[in-house]
């Protein structure tokens, strides 16, 4: 049964011209390719004609790919490459509107926190605005990490730096979005002592 089918013998069936594997691979992947497509650039058009290309020259020159380890980092490689070719540079790297983002960002963000009811959705709204204010580059490695899952060393290669980089953009964000969090609480809990 093809669903049933391991990554790496799905990507041999479609390189040998199985419409079956090659259908089940768009089925996998293109959700999580538009999301994070819009993490790269709000362009939604510019997102699917990539991802539409992206699939065409993929079962085009499927004879001549390579083995993967992982067909879901080959493909958020080979998306990210194809619209940073097609768009200008200024653009690529505009934020997008965190409230029109299609996934919650503090899903990753609260660890956890003892704080209920009002105070989460204060802190969770604070959170928002401040994700909104980390660069677009910061955005993009978070939810790489985060949402996408995947490696340090996978977000270098996918966003095209170094290593080095990669680790900035998601320790930076991190301990700006922590002061944040740790900010909140201390005011929460002063608060709290307040009414004693």
């Amino acid at each position: 049964m093809l669903s049933a089918r391991p990554h790496s013998a799905l990507w041999h069936a479609f390189r040998q011209g199985d419409r079956a594997a090659f259908q089940q691979i768009y089925g996998l992947y293109a959700r999580d390719l538009l999301n994070y497509g819009y993490k790269v650039t709000r362009d939604v058009p510019l997102i699917e004609d990539s991802i539409h290309d992206l699939f065409i020259e993929l079962w085009q020159s499927r004879a001549n790919l390579s083995d993967t380890d992982s067909i879901r980092f080959y493909l958020f490689r080979s998306l990210r490459n194809k619209i940073t070719k097609t768009r200008n540079r200024d653009l690529f790297f505009q934020a997008a509107d965190i409230n029109d983002a299609p996934t919650a960002v503090d899903d990753f963000i609260i660890e956890n926190t003892l704080i209920e009811g009002e105070e989460v959705q204060r802190i969770n709204q604070q959170l928002l605005k401040s994700f909104a204010l980390l660069t677009p580059r910061q955005q993009e490695a978070l939810n790489l990490r985060f949402y996408q899952h995947f490696s340090n060393e996978e977000i270098a290669q996918i966003m095209g730096v170094n290593y080095q980089s990669a680790c900035r953009f998601i320790y930076a964000a991190l301990k700006t979005l922590r002061e944040v969090v740790r900010i909140l609480s201390v005011g929460l809990l002063w608060v709290g002592l307040e009414g004693f």
